[in-house]
């Protein structure tokens, strides 16, 4: 079960031009993880450690970055 403002570990389900996705299950579906976070080598079926975060949009984006603070 995907955790919003922790670390998750998931699995990478495709790839596209501006990023990952990255599943998320039945409640969150895919979930975002730009090009800009992902690391070298990474690709479908692979599991991935992301911070889950809402952006200011409120969309759940994925990051490979450490976050200032996490939930707990």
């Amino acid at each position: 079960m995907v955790e919003i403002g922790k670390y998750n570990t998931l699995r990478i389900v495709k790839e596209v031009e501006f990023g990952l996705y990255l599943d998320g299950g039945e409640k969150y579906g895919e979930i975002l993880l730009p090009t800009r976070y992902v690391p070298k080598g990474a690709e479908p079926d692979q599991e991935i450690d992301v911070f889950i975060y809402n952006d200011s949009e409120d969309r759940i984006i994925a990051t490979t970055e450490k976050p200032l603070a996490t939930v707990g």
